[in-house]
Order: structure tokens, then C-alpha cells, then sequence
């Protein structure tokens, strides 16, 4: 009888494993959450508190370390002197792990506080995951990612699970602990000016030649770091299209950026193009969000760009969305009928990921490569909302229209500065954005808006410095603007709008995005 322990986080594929495992006679120890989600599906555990003699304790903190496990994973299975003392003292091997941790990458940002971060250490799972990666020569496999439990399929049934995939799973299962701690550790890493900036080490994996770079005379690659992010572009499955470009995966994380502004609670459609936000739109359906955005914004710039969405894709959707050209399709989930519509353009990438229904603003810190070293910063995890605002002018704005200023910020925040973003019933309507100076970015927006501005709003991701960018969208029709403040001629910039009747907020804050 072999035995397996499982104990995950991300559910994603467990119960089929699980019931590859029962129906190839295995055994399965479980606990919390995973044990619930077996037992639902059928498919009978073992409880943990049975293997390690004790009751789960302290909330949880103690639960999975215990000497039973840990010598039932560390002992090798071809020492003569290991198997005799595994018997004396009653130890029942483990063979597989199935394990992956808390996400304490994705649910802390620099102002989460200390007590609520350490409730999100997995103590117990890393135990298990490196001991089970230790004793790979001794028959021991480990899996930690969701993705590979198919490589287990072939081999449950028979004898034990091959050295080369143990050897790999190990490999691999090292580097996600090694990732994790130094998520942990790089928490506490303050790096504030007169303080040591934190140390950091760049780590990848799998890394794997593009077609070519960002043009055609320059090779390009890719490669995986091992954080633990359910929206790394790594753990989309891609199910249809060409090979992803330099471009493509560029202009992808610019989508999965642009989307998470706007989160999950609503359905959302952002398409990007050059990595800024050309469409935008939160509506009731995914539908009318995919209108509004590829047909009220700027559908001249989203022609070849990249349609993002956190809703699963109907055949009614992928039908419309078949009518133009674009790049690729980054949704939760597509439709079988959708995905034989998109089928006839067999150039689109479609890619998956159920996790895009909750999109999120990654909290990891920000490293940029520069001639000679690197820059690194703390993520943009900083949100705006209407109590962080300000009134300015004498007029303050509308529930609508502080509702689309705040919308038009968080497409402020996913463009490259400097930028202008003009917003109307949580559609983007038209932006300027990469320009030197803030009146051309208006007067770009403008020009690409023209009427539609009338009765919009806009969003500068940094103060004006003079009035002359704000009259330029005030004439246009635009009745209020937000931007951050703090220009010593912020009160010319407010008499420009008290004299055309507009509101203004200052949020305090900016958003440059290089």
C-alpha cells in the first residue's frame, strides 16, 4: 500500500489527482480544507491527526510537524539499517507530497501589519515539501505545482514514480521553498533612505527562446521566476494560437496589470495596446464590458493590441470578438463553442487562467534593469478611493463623476507616464500617454476623444504645472478632472476650473508608471 499526503492551497486539479490516486489503490492523508474538498468529491482520506497522534492546535500553527511525518518522508527506503528502525519504531512510509502554501506573495503589501503577515508563514507544508525534495534517492516524490501533477498519471498504477521526474520534482519543489522564504524575508526588508537597501538575487527557470525579440534582428527569451503568483503569466494554459512573442508576453502582463486596477467584484474587459490601456470599460455583463471597451474607446489604437477579461467567455462574446484583430485573449475561462468561433483565427493566442476572476495588484517589488546595475522599488500598491479625495474647486464633482474620476485613475496608473485619461460611465474614453510634457498628453487625449469628451472625466497621474493643460481639456467639454496636487500653481490650475464650472479633487498622491 502506498501513501500519498496532500495539504494545498491552490485547489486547482487536486480532486482529479486525488482520485487517480484512490482508484490506483493508493492511500491519502489530508487535512483541512483539501480533506473537505476530497471527501466532497468521493474520494476518502485519511485524516492527518491519525498519522501524527495529535489534534490540530493553536488556530491551526500546528498541524502537519510531527515526527511521524517527517521520519515516514526522510527515511530512504533502499538503507537496510532506515527500514529495519522505521519498523521498530511503527513508521508507515509516505511516498508522495502534494503540497503547495499559503500565498503570502499576493496577500501582503508594505502596509500589511506584522501580526497579519505572519499568519500567512506556512510553517508545516515547507517541512513537508523539503523533506519529501531531500529523500528524492530514496523514493520520495514531491509536487508543488498544479501543472505537473499530470506527470504522476502514468506511473501511480504501477511501481514508484521514476528517479528522472522525482529528481526534477525536487529540483523544483527547492526552488518554490527557496522563493517563499525569501517572499517572507524581503517583508521585513525596509530599504528606507539611511537604511540598507534589502539584498536581492535574480533567480529563473525554464527559460525558453522566442521567435525573436522586440524586432526581428534580436533573439528574445523568456524565463519563469518561482514566486508563488496564481497570475504569473507561466501559469496560463494557452489553448489555442501562435507561439507568444517578446510582444506578446510584454504586452500581456500590461493587460493583467491594466485588469487588476479594476479587480474582480464587477465583470471587466481592458485592451491594451503597447502595454497602455487604449480600452476599459465595468459593466453589469461581460458583454456590454467588452463593447464599451473595444468600441467606446480608442478602437483605432486597439486594432493588433490585447483583449484581457475576468469573466469566462461566452460564444455570443467570441463571436464579436471575432470580427477584429487582435493579439491575444487573456479570460478565466472560454467557452467550448466560443473557442471554435475563435478557432478560424488560428493566430490569436488564447490563454487561461481561473484565477483572472479575481485580479489582483502584485505587491512583489519592482526590479528594472539599467546600464550597469539595477533599480528596485516597492510595488504601486497604494489605492485611491473618494475618501482619499480632496475637493479643490467650489463645485465638488457628481456621485457619476467622482465615480469616473476614480476609474479614470486606475487607468492613469496602468499607463506610462506621463498621462492624461479621460473616463465616461466607467469607459475609458481616450488617453495620452509616454508624452514629455503634460498639455501635449491633453491635447493628445483631446484629439483622440474629440466629441465624446464632452461630459467625461479626466485623470492626470501627476499634478499640472500649469493651467494650460486642464484648459485645453476643460474646452474640449471635460466637467471634472483628479490629479494629485501639489504644484505651487495649483491655484491657477482651480480658477481654470471654478471659471469653467468644473470640479477637481487632489488625491495627494501620484502615479507615474515609467
Amino acid at each position: 500500500m502506498r501513501r500519498a499526503l496532500i495539504s494545498v492551497f491552490n485547489k486547482t486539479g487536486v480532486v482529479d489527482l486525488g482520485r487517480q490516486l484512490y482508484k490506483a489503490g493508493w492511500e491519502i492523508i489530508s487535512s483541512g480544507g483539501t480533506q473537505r474538498a476530497l471527501q466532497e468529491a468521493g474520494v476518502p482520506t485519511i485524516p492527518i491527526e491519525q498519522v501524527t497522534g495529535n489534534p490540530e492546535a493553536f488556530g491551526g500553527r500546528m498541524k502537519t510537524i510531527s515526527f511521524q511525518v517527517a521520519s515516514a518522508l526522510l527515511y530512504d527506503r533502499g538503507n537496510s539499517s532506515h527500514v529495519r528502525q522505521a519498523e521498530e519504531l511503527g513508521i508507515v512510509p509516505i511516498d508522495l507530497v502534494v503540497c503547495n502554501f499559503y500565498p503570502f506573495h499576493t496577500h501582503v503589501n508594505p502596509g500589511t501589519p506584522d501580526r497579519e503577515a505572519v499568519e500567512l508563514i506556512d510553517i508545516g507544508g515547507p517541512c513537508m515539501v523539503r523533506a519529501a525534495a531531500k529523500n528524492f534517492l530514496g523514493g520520495v516524490a514531491v509536487v508543488v505545482d498544479p501543472d505537473d501533477y499530470p506527470l504522476l498519471y502514468p506511473h501511480v498504477g504501477g511501481g514508484e514514480i521514476p528517479g528522472d521526474i522525482r529528481r526534477r520534482l525536487a529540483r523544483k519543489a527547492f526552488q518554490y521553498t527557496a522563493a517563499y522564504e525569501r517572499a517572507i524575508a524581503g517583508f521585513w526588508e525596509k530599504g528606507k533612505e539611511g537604511e540598507r537597501a534589502p539584498s536581492f538575487r535574480i533567480e529563473a527557470r525554464d527559460g525558453q527562446a522566442l521567435r525573436y525579440g522586440e524586432n526581428p534582428h534580436q533573439q528574445g527569451w523568456v524565463y519563469w521566476d518561482n514566486a508563488p503568483d496564481p497570475l504569473s503569466l507561466s501559469s496560463f494554459q494557452k489553448l489555442q494560437g501562435k507561439e507568444l512573442s517578446y510582444n506578446n508576453l510584454l504586452d500581456s502582463d500590461g493587460a493583467l496589470y491594466a485588469l487588476s486596477q479594476l479587480g474582480g467584484k464587477r465583470p471587466a474587459c481592458v485592451v491594451v495596446k503597447h502595454t497602455n490601456p487604449c480600452g476599459a470599460a465595468v459593466r453589469d455583463t461581460l458583454e456590454e464590458a467588452y463593447r464599451a471597451a473595444w468600441h467606446g474607446g480608442d478602437s483605432l489604437a486597439a486594432f493588433g493590441g490585447i483583449i484581457a477579461v475576468n469573466r469566462p467567455v461566452s460564444r455570443r462574446i467570441a463571436e464579436q470578438m471575432a470580427a477584429f484583430f487582435f493579439e491575444v485573449l487573456l479570460a478565466p475561462a472560454v467557452d467550448n463553442d466560443a473557442l471554435d468561433m475563435l478557432a478560424a483565427k488560428k493566430n490569436v493566442r488564447v490563454l487561461v487562467n481561473p484565477a483572472l476572476e479575481k485580479p489582483f495588484i502584485p505587491s512583489s517589488r519592482w526590479v528594472h534593469q539599467i546600464r550597469g546595475g539595477w533599480l528596485m522599488q516597492d510595488a504601486d500598491t497604494r489605492t485611491i478611493g473618494e475618501k482619499d479625495c480632496t475637493v479643490a474647486t467650489q463645485r465638488p464633482p457628481t456621485a457619476e463623476e467622482m465615480r469616473d474620476l476614480l476609474f479614470a485613475w486606475n487607468m492613469a496608473r496602468a499607463s506610462k507616464s506621463n498621462t492624461i485619461v479621460a473616463a465616461k460611465d466607467e469607459t475609458l474614453i481616450a488617453s495620452g500617454v509616454g508624452q514629455q510634457d503634460r498639455k501635449r498628453c491633453c491635447e493628445l487625449c483631446v484629439a483622440k476623444g474629440g466629441e465624446r469628451l464632452r461630459g467625461a472625466v479626466a485623470a492626470s497621474d501627476a499634478f499640472f504645472p500649469f493651467r494650460d493643460g486642464p484648459d485645453v481639456l476643460l474646452r474640449a467639454g471635460i466637467t471634472a478632472i483628479i490629479q494629485p496636487g501639489g504644484s505651487i500653481r495649483d491655484q491657477e490650475t482651480i480658477d481654470a476650473c471654478n471659471e469653467a464650472g468644473a470640479a477637481m479633487v487632489f488625491t495627494g498622491a501620484r502615479c507615474f508608471r515609467h
